[in-house]
């Protein structure tokens, strides 16, 4: 009863810090079209030729036209995430360590898939869905498979549906990843779980619904001003998609998560040195070992030294080549661990859905941070499932000890209180830059200055000029004679 109530303390806590953080997003680029007349208008034709995102679509037209509602649905599902996490995995430090993770986020990421409600409805949202059917499914693993009732069909038919109508690559691995447990299950089990068959046919029937849509034979006919597939050919795109965006939010960037995950990777090498018979072994884990803390130092070096736009081209295809040995290392060290600890599926699972969900990436334009969300989650799910694979003696001196959890807590509201300042100030002037507009406009002038978002590294399109500008006069109800001049700070003012 104690630990109950205590895991709803934390889990309330956790909801409203992170609501209170999210009220203070501000909406910036396409979430000025999509609240208002231009997502109206988009709805009124059902996205004809725009695309099949239709779930996501609508999900977007709700969050911004409410802050109230945005907010709620944010804190939902991004303390959902992190309930499932630990749900999956079934260790109290898994909430600690998600947390932490979540808050150590790439920037990008972080100012592409989480405060932008654009992305946030894309790619956050479909994460919670799945992980809702992952962790439903996940019992394949164990020895006995848990009952499941025949009425779980339904939901889970709608819920697949829903899933893979919001984003492409999130829908290609939707079906993949149930195509995966339901053969896992015959071959293991020798059945097949009604709610798993019902879950794969409503995300087929959602992903055949999705790419019905008219705007995906304007992309494979080259017909599309914005999505191409292969537009330098697949393996020059390919190449292009890897070296200049894929290599560095798949892992340079997740120093870390990958830091974290290498210390977890040397602990269950010290435990299985013993298990390794063969020298064979034992010697392609230290080499593995050796590959991944070599990245992680390229990785800090090459994030934290140098900005993307200040490398040269020989050292973009030195860290895509560091990305791909790392990915290697740490999916052999993965087949090594999973062998001797009995969990080879759950670790290849993981591993398996990182590489689904990037793999699309590599012909698809244009791509950018936030794609990489899912990717990041199914990091966070990796390394716990590593985490779990310490033995009991390790982990209750370690991982659910007093000073762990005290620790992660500490980071955990200091992180939380870094983000608070850094949106309040946001927020403070994204309210008083309305509010200085239309004082402007009542003075009769028709040129009005806006000023820029502090902080804008942590946003998306935040700056209203050009169509920008156009559709934040839309968004907020300004007049369209008005002219919008973007500054700094307002004539006047001092800085």
């Amino acid at each position: 009863m104690r630990e109950s109530k205590m895991k709803l303390i934390r889990y309330s806590v956790c909801f409203l810090l992170i609501a209170l953080l999210c009220w203070m997003f501000p909406y910036t680029g396409d979430d000025w079209a999509w609240g208002s007349q231009i997502g109206i208008d988009r709805l009124n034709v059902w996205f004809y030729n725009y695309n099949g995102r239709y779930v996501g679509n609508l999900i977007v037209l709700a969050l911004t036209r409410s802050n109230l509602l945005k907010t709620l649905v944010m804190a939902i599902c991004l303390t959902g995430i992190i309930f499932l996490i630990e749900y999956i995995s079934k260790k109290k430090w898994s909430f600690y360590v998600s947390c932490i993770a979540l808050l150590m986020i790439p920037k990008g990421v972080l100012s592409q898939a989480v405060v932008w409600t654009s992305g946030f409805s894309n790619y956050v949202v479909p994460v919670f869905l799945i992980l809702i059917f992952i962790a439903y499914a996940y019992p394949v693993f164990e020895k006995e498979m848990p009952k499941r009732r025949k009425w779980h069909c339904v939901p889970f038919f709608l819920l697949g549906a829903m899933t893979s109508l919001i984003m492409e690559n999130i829908t290609i691995y939707n079906v993949i990843l149930t195509i995966g447990i339901i053969v896992y299950t015959i071959a293991v089990h020798h059945k097949v779980i009604a709610s798993h068959a019902a879950w794969l046919l409503g995300s087929v029937a959602g992903a055949v619904y999705m790419f019905s849509n008219k705007a995906y034979h304007s992309v494979v006919n080259k017909e599309s001003a914005y999505q191409q597939i292969g537009e330098r050919g697949i393996i020059g795109n390919a190449e292009k998609n890897y070296v200049e965006v894929i290599a560095k939010y798949l892992c340079l960037d997740n120093v870390w998560i990958n830091l974290a995950i290498l210390i977890v990777c040397f602990l269950l090498f010290c435990q299985c040195r013993m298990l390794w018979q063969r020298k064979k072994e034992l010697w392609a884990a230290r080499l593995c070992l050796i590959l991944m803390t070599a990245f992680n130092v390229w990785a800090f070096l090459s994030s934290f030294g140098i900005d993307i736009a200040e490398k040269q081209k020989r050292l973009l295809y030195m860290d895509g080549l560091a990305v791909v040995v790392y990915m290697l290392g740490l999916i052999v060290f993965s087949i090594l661990v999973g062998i001797k600890k009995n969990c080879l599926w759950r670790l290849l699972f993981w591993n398996a859905g990182i590489v689904c969900l990037c793999a699309p990436l590599l012909v698809v334009n244009p791509i950018g941070p936030r794609c990489f969300f899912p990717i990041y989650v199914l990091f966070i799910l990796l390394l716990n499932e590593l985490g779990c694979q310490l033995d009991g003696k390790m982990i209750k001196t370690i991982l659910e000890g007093k000073i762990f959890q005290n620790a992660c807590i500490c980071i955990s509201l200091v992180g939380m209180a870094f983000y608070l300042n850094i949106f309040y100030a946001i927020y403070q002037v994204d309210r008083d830059r309305l509010v200085q507009i239309r004082r402007q406009e009542m003075l009769g002038q028709t040129s009005v200055e806006v000023r820029y978002l502090p902080y804008g590294s942590y946003l998306w399109n935040d700056i209203p000029e050009g169509g920008w500008g156009e559709r934040f006069k839309l968004f907020h109800r300004l007049p369209e004679y008005l002219e919008l001049k973007a500054v700094y700070e307002y004539s006047g003012e001092k800085k």
